[in-house]
This record gives C-alpha cells, sequence and structure tokens, in this order.
C-alpha cells in the first residue's frame, strides 16, 4: 500500500495512479484502515462506524471481511475522487451529499445482505433484477431514504417484540399516567391498543421519548426520538445517520403540547408535499452512484457486476414515468407579497427599536428576564405586551394571545420575521445566503450601503465568491438592529454567534439566551409574522406562509416585468446566476403564460415605436389585421400597441423570444422576433 502524504502534500494523492488511489479522501481525517472514519465537511464532522453485523452475524469488521469492507470503503472514497469527477474538485457540501447518497446505496445492499450472501459472496450475487427492484423502491416514494429503510416498518417490527414486566408498567402508569391516556383513533395506531401501551412504557423507561422537535414540525409532549429508536432498531446494520424527522408514528406520539407552529394549513411552497413520486434529480444521484461502480471495478474494486448494471440503460424510461421534476419554490401573489412588505416595514418602524432595546435591558438584568424585572415601556404597552410567555391550552387560544401582542417572546418572534421579509423584499438573497450574515455583512461606502454575502453556487473549491450588492437604507438600518442585539448581549456576556438571523430566544428560553439553528428559527418567525398579519389564504382556506425564496423569486419577477428582456443582466448581476439563460428560466418557469406574453408584447411595442428594422414584418402583420396604417400605428397609444402585439402571440401567430448564444465574453442573447405564417423566416434584434 502507498503511503499517507502529509496533509501539506494532500493534493499529491488525487493524482497516484494505482489501486490504493481510491484510499483518498480530502473529507476523511483518520486511516483508511480505521474501523470508525471521521469525516469534516465544512464545519460539520460526522462519523462513519464500520462495526455493523452483516448477514452471517459477523462484524464487517472482522478479518474475513477485509475484502468486502475494503471494497465499501473505496466505493465511498471515489463519490469525490479525480477518477470519478475528472478535474472538477467538488466543494464540500457537493461531497458531504454525494457520501450520503453512496451510503444509502450500500445500506439498502445490507439490509438485503441475507438474500444476496453479502457476507460469503460479497456483491457477487446481485443480479440485474436485483438493481432493477432498487431502482424500483427507488421510485416508489417521494422520500427516497425512507424507501431504502422503511423505518416505520422496521419500528413497528421492533417495537412487537419489546417486553416490560408488570412492575414496572404500573410504576410507569402511576409517574406519567397522561402518556397512558387513549383516545378514539386506535384505527390509526401503528400498533394494537394493548401493544402501545406496552410501547410507551417502553420508551419511557428507555429515555426515548423527548421534548417536541426544535423545528416546530410536532406539537407533542412526549415524542418518539425517531433517530434514537431506529439506531436501536437497524443501527448495527447500517452505516448511515437515521435521521427521520417528519416520520408519523400514530399511537406512540402522545399529548398535544401548548408549541403551536401555524395556525392554518399552509399553501405548498412547491410541488414536493403533493407529488407521491420521488424526485428525478434524486434519483438521478443514486443512479449515479450505481453507475460509479463502474469506475470502480475499473481500479480493481469488486462491487456489483458490469452485467448486473445493464439494468441501468432502463432507468431513463423509469425515471420519466414515476418520477416528478423537482419543482421550484412557487410564485407568491403579487398582491400578497405587497401586503407582506408593507406589514413588514410597518412593524420594524413601529416597535423593532424598542423590543430590541428593552429585551437588552432585560437582559442586563442578568436575572430571570422571564419574570420582566424592569417596567415594560409605554409603547410596547400599547402594543399588548404584558408577559414574556403565558400558557395556552388550545390553538385558537394561542394565535388569538398572539395577535393580542401579550407576550414579548412572540413578538420578538414577529420582529425577526418582519425583517427577514424586508430585507429579502429587498435583496432577494437565497436563504443559505441569509444565514451567513454579520455585522460585518453591512458595508458602508460614501454614504451608500452595501450587503456582502458568500455567493452561493458560485464558488471555487470550498472557497465561495465573495460578493457585494447595493442595499437600500431601510434594509441597512433593519439588519444592524439585529447586529445591534447580537453584540450587545456578547458584550454582556451571553453566548453569541454573531450571525444576524440566529434567533436567541429560544422556545425552551433559559438564561442566558440560546442560540439555535438559523433555517429553522426564521421559517417560524416567518409563520409567526404571517398568522400574527393574517396573510392571505388561497380559496382552500390555506395560508401563505412566507419563505425566503418566494421573495427572492417575487423580486426578479417584478423587476423582469419592469425591465423587460433588457434588464436581464442586471437582474443575473443581483440574483447572481453565471448566465443570462439562468435568469430568464428562472424567471418565466413560474410565470403564467398570460404574464409572460404582457412582457414580450411589451418590449415588441417599444421596438416598432421605435421603427426598429427587426420588428418591421411584426408591425407589417399588426397593420394588416387591423386595419391599420404604418402612420397610425405609430400614434396609437401604446396600451393598443401592446394588446395588439399581445393579440398576435397569444393566437401563434407572432412569437417574441431570446436567444442564448456563448459569444467570446461569455454566454450573450439577442431577441428575436418571429411572424409565424412562414416559420423559416427569421428576423432578429
Amino acid at each position: 500500500m502507498l503511503s499517507q502524504l502529509p496533509k501539506e502534500l494532500d493534493f499529491i494523492n488525487k493524482f497516484r495512479v494505482t489501486n490504493q488511489t481510491l484510499e483518498h479522501a480530502s473529507w476523511r481525517d483518520n486511516s483508511f484502515e480505521a474501523d470508525m472514519w471521521e469525516c469534516t465537511f465544512g464545519t460539520e464532522k460526522t462519523f462513519i462506524d464500520f462495526r455493523k453485523v452483516i448477514d452471517d452475524g459477523s462484524l464487517l469488521t472482522a478479518p474475513k471481511n477485509s475484502s468486502l469492507l475494503g471494497n465499501i470503503k473505496r466505493f465511498l472514497c471515489l463519490q469525490t475522487h479525480p477518477s470519478l469527477t475528472g478535474s472538477i474538485t467538488v466543494n464540500l457540501k457537493t461531497a458531504r451529499l454525494r457520501v450520503a447518497v453512496a451510503l444509502h446505496v450500500v445500506d439498502y445492499f445490507l439490509l438485503q445482505g441475507s438474500e444476496l450472501k453479502l457476507a460469503a459472496k460479497g456483491f457477487r450475487m446481485v443480479t440485474s433484477d436485483d438493481v432493477m427492484l432498487f431502482l424500483d423502491i427507488l421510485t416508489s416514494h417521494r422520500s427516497i431514504k425512507t424507501s431504502i429503510y422503511t423505518p416505520k416498518k422496521r419500528i413497528v417490527s421492533f417495537l412487537m417484540n419489546v417486553d416490560v414486566s408488570p412492575e414496572d408498567l404500573a410504576a410507569t402508569k402511576v409517574a406519567w399516567p397522561e402518556l397512558f391516556e387513549l383516545d378514539d383513533n386506535e384505527s390509526d395506531w401503528i400498533l394494537p391498543a394493548d401493544q402501545i401501551i406496552k410501547a410507551r412504557a417502553w420508551l419511557k423507561l428507555n429515555d426515548i421519548y423527548s421534548p417536541g422537535n426544535a423545528s416546530g414540525m410536532t406539537e407533542f409532549k412526549y415524542r418518539v426520538n425517531r433517530t434514537r429508536l431506529l439506531r436501536l432498531a437497524i443501527g448495527n446494520q447500517v452505516l448511515s445517520d437515521l435521521k427521520f424527522d417528519g416520520l408519523i408514528l400514530d399511537g406512540l406520539d402522545v399529548a398535544p403540547s401548548r408549541r403551536f407552529n401555524q395556525e392554518l394549513p399552509a399553501v405548498p411552497v412547491n410541488n414536493l408535499d403533493e407529488d407521491e413520486r420521488a424526485a428525478a434529480e434524486f434519483v438521478a444521484s443514486y443512479i449515479g452512484a450505481l453507475k460509479s461502480m463502474r469506475v470502480a471495478r475499473q481500479h480493481g474494486v469488486e462491487l456489483i457486476s458490469d452485467q448486473a448494471l445493464t439494468a441501468l440503460e432502463e432507468a431513463t424510461v423509469l425515471r420519466n414515468e414515476r418520477t416528478k421534476e423537482r419543482a421550484r419554490f412557487t410564485t407568491l401573489p403579487f398582491e400578497v407579497a405587497n401586503t407582506i412588505f408593507g406589514q413588514a416595514i410597518e412593524f420594524y418602524l413601529e416597535y423593532g427599536t424598542e423590543l430590541v432595546d428593552y429585551y437588552l435591558a432585560l437582559a442586563a438584568t442578568h436575572g430571570d428576564m422571564r419574570q420582566l424585572p424592569i417596567p415594560i415601556p409605554d409603547k410596547l404597552r400599547a402594543l399588548g405586551v404584558t408577559d414574556w410567555r403565558t400558557a395556552t391550552d388550545t390553538r385558537e387560544e394561542f394565535f388569538t394571545q398572539l395577535r393580542s401582542g401579550r407576550n414579548l417572546y412572540n413578538m420578538l418572534e414577529v420582529l425577526y420575521g418582519a425583517i427577514g421579509i424586508l430585507v429579502n423584499t429587498l435583496m432577494a438573497r437565497r436563504v443559505s445566503e441569509l444565514e451567513d450574515l454579520t455585522q460585518e455583512s453591512i458595508v458602508e461606502e460614501a454614504g451608500w450601503h452595501f450587503l456582502a454575502f458568500n455567493l452561493r453556487k458560485a464558488n471555487v473549491l470550498e472557497h465561495r465568491q465573495r460578493s457585494l450588492r447595493p442595499l437600500p437604507n431601510i434594509g441597512a438600518e433593519a439588519l444592524k438592529l439585529l447586529a445591534k442585539l447580537s453584540t450587545n448581549l456578547r458584550k454582556l456576556g451571553y453566548k453569541s454567534n454573531g450571525y444576524l438571523f440566529d434567533f436567541p430566544f429560544s422556545a425552551w428560553h433559559s438564561n442566558p439566551p440560546f442560540y439555535g439553528t438559523c433555517q429553522s428559527d426564521l421559517r417560524r418567525c416567518f409563520d409567526r409574522f404571517c398568522d400574527y398579519y393574517q396573510t392571505p389564504t388561497d380559496e382552500q382556506g390555506r395560508r401563505y406562509y412566507i419563505r425566503a425564496h418566494q421573495l427572492r423569486r417575487n423580486f426578479a419577477m417584478l423587476f423582469f416585468w419592469q425591465g423587460s428582456f433588457g434588464g436581464i443582466e442586471v437582474l443575473r448581476h443581483f440574483l447572481g446566476h453565471k448566465k443570462p439563460s439562468m435568469t430568464y428560466r428562472y424567471v418565466t418557469e413560474a410565470l403564467p403564460g398570460k404574464a409572460l406574453r404582457r412582457v414580450k408584447a411589451t418590449i415588441a411595442k417599444d421596438m416598432i415605436k421605435a421603427d426598429h428594422s427587426a420588428t418591421e414584418e411584426l408591425a407589417q402583420l399588426i397593420c394588416q389585421r387591423y386595419a391599420l396604417s404604418l402612420n397610425e400605428l405609430h400614434i396609437l397609444p401604446e396600451r393598443d400597441v401592446v394588446d395588439y402585439v399581445e393579440d398576435l402571440l397569444a393566437s401563434g401567430e407572432a412569437e417574441v423570444e431570446p436567444e442564448f448564444i456563448e459569444g467570446p465574453h461569455g454566454e450573450e442573447y439577442r431577441i428575436l422576433y418571429k411572424v409565424i405564417k412562414n416559420p423559416n423566416r427569421l428576423h432578429e434584434a
């Protein structure tokens, strides 16, 4: 085996051309031979423990399984290796995703080990039928991970076999009586009633119940810790983390708590929630991992045979029939977006400074701020604030109380939501870019403000491109208010990580303030804002709960509408897209056909009014169709000309489209005006 080079010469490992090449991985911190790998993906530290039980009862790390283990390890390393990626070095986020997919693939075959005789034969017994069955399983559910691990089925099987002594059962019922209160939903339970009682007792005695989920997705006082339970059920057989927070376990999660997330059902933000099929791009990533086994075999790594992998030739057909295209975030109605923008500005200006200053004053006492030890300012009393938080027993009571402004905690949530809406309506940033904002992100030069951020999806290896975009004053002042909060808490001796959108008032608030994760906290604050202002509902009574990326798309569409095609370059730069075609697709894929026709007609109108040669034939067609002379067309009100062009676009007799071409300075575009009566005739501008 080749010796491992020092970290400083790490790059040389990528170009060593022997079988041991596949033992290199930049994200692995310890040796290839280790029974547990320590892995670092950016700031995320993870472990892969290979000490798992395989089908013959032995450990994967046993000497007799060294060949199988080595092949699996090289398969994982291959996912980010130049042998597979060519000259491209993937960034750490992509590396983490690739390795996760590869782990899922390995886990699937480990779980099928007894049928495949994995311990004795390795992957040699895997046939094309087995590969096709795996592809079928991949497309059977929108959650591919759920399809592979079947967590509910395995939990049911595990809990059916647990036992609790009569003495322990009786003692548990006395200590936690509400855990054993049964409702009328027995038909929905995943276990029979007698086993449900036994399972609840066993889960409590084995410390498997935990407080409600931090993301706010569940509302149970006794909530099964899915990861911990699955580790007991199948954790000794698989390599991946078993995280299934969204898994519904009817009958095991008990006693609705006093934490409420959303008042009404939410308008879906994309099609993933309503379409049970798996997303095509995710299925493709698993198929890609399977295909990479061919590259592994070229390096002498024995995985699934090339003959068995011929089943992948049918994968395209299967994917087209059984999968859905992953939708981007749906577009908010303009009237909804504009209304919440105004409300966000109003709440920030009216109460923002007072809320932050009062919270900082409470923090400065270093006492239990939940007791509100100093008087509430008059403006906050006018808002309705009387308490830190008060308990509520019903959803209706909680949201009535929210809108009364009674709880300081909830009003701080609404403020964070307001500032998030305000800033992203103006700046159109990805939520991952918002996550990274700190006080240093607010840049002031010569009286102008700019937002400095790490541009996502535009990076060189692991280094993000640092970008500046103009920041309106009101957005800058709102972010400075969050920076003031973070900075002063740190000065007062409280923990602060410096990120502007990390919310320091967790649902399990204690003194000192606790900082949670940005995205889940920000989503909750958006939800609080929407329920506070009772944003509109759709025809099914579902509320528009705002997400940052919807505001980004809304910004793009509004800019596109006002600037037409001529604004593509400016919009592309502002959004951080690499090519104008990406920006055009980003906007138009969600723009209703009628609205897009109006934009196109407006562009054509401008060219016709300017008597541009490119629209000469289009102008002639309008004159012919509507019995006008060219002179009359030029003096018509602009709105009438737009209407005429729009009619021709709707009928299919004309078309206005951008054409994107690779020029000497990158991608360029031009507008094509087509009169469809003769498809071979094309006019360009």
